[in-house]
């Protein structure tokens, strides 16, 4: 009986949790980050305004729980299907997914990312693992290129995995931005282009 009444309480538990998040990206995507408030959160859910704040802690926590549920399956995704192939090839096998995925949703993703680098506490402990996981990932490309021939010896591995995640995430910003108002397809083609372009300076003169 006694586990029979903690599997209803378990499932309470999860449904609740899931009418959250699902008030919260209804909201944050119809009113923005900015207008929407933990109340109308739990107005929206059928819940106590406490009780957001029990499951999300934060408003920012809330958010960026919400972004690391439905982009860390992609990384992984990307990242246990690396094929092998050429240096650039490869660094857009991980990014092109992700691309589609800010683009898919740009008013929430472009929350996410104006949080991103000042994150603390318990938002920021969400997307640690998935940085970790994708530079991680990128890190493998660089020592692996470089076994090959195709980067320079020289290169250092993790600066190397480091700058090519900015490259990614400044066009991801581009992507996001209203000035340039671009679409995936045309952010993904200047993300390769980058890369290309950084190969030149990285690359070995085997690879030229």
């Amino acid at each position: 009986m006694n586990g029979f009444n903690m599997s209803l309480r378990e499932r309470a538990k999860s449904d609740k949790w899931e009418r959250i998040r699902a008030a919260a990206k209804r909201l944050f995507v119809e009113r923005g980050y900015a207008g929407t408030t933990v109340r109308a959160i739990a107005e929206e859910a059928g819940v106590a305004t406490g009780t957001v704040l029990v499951y999300g802690e934060t408003k920012d926590a809330l958010l960026h729980e919400l972004w690391r549920a439905e982009a860390m399956p992609l990384v992984e995704q990307a990242v246990s299907s690396l094929p092998d192939g050429a240096f650039v090839d490869r660094c857009m096998h991980l990014f092109t997914p992700l691309l589609a995925h800010y683009a898919s949703q740009p008013e929430l993703a472009r929350a996410v990312v104006k949080e991103l680098p000042w994150l603390t506490g318990a938002a920021e402990s969400l997307h640690r693992p998935a940085l970790a996981r994708l530079v991680g990932a990128l890190a493998r490309i660089v020592d692996e290129a470089k076994a090959r021939g195709e980067l320079r010896a020289d290169v250092e591995l993790q600066l190397a995995a480091e700058l090519v995640f900015s490259v990614y995430h400044a066009a991801v910003l581009r992507m996001l931005s209203p000035l340039t108002n671009s679409t995936v397809a045309e952010a993904t083609d200047v993300l390769r282009r980058t890369l290309a372009t950084l190969l030149v300076g990285l690359g070995s003169r085997r690879s030229s």
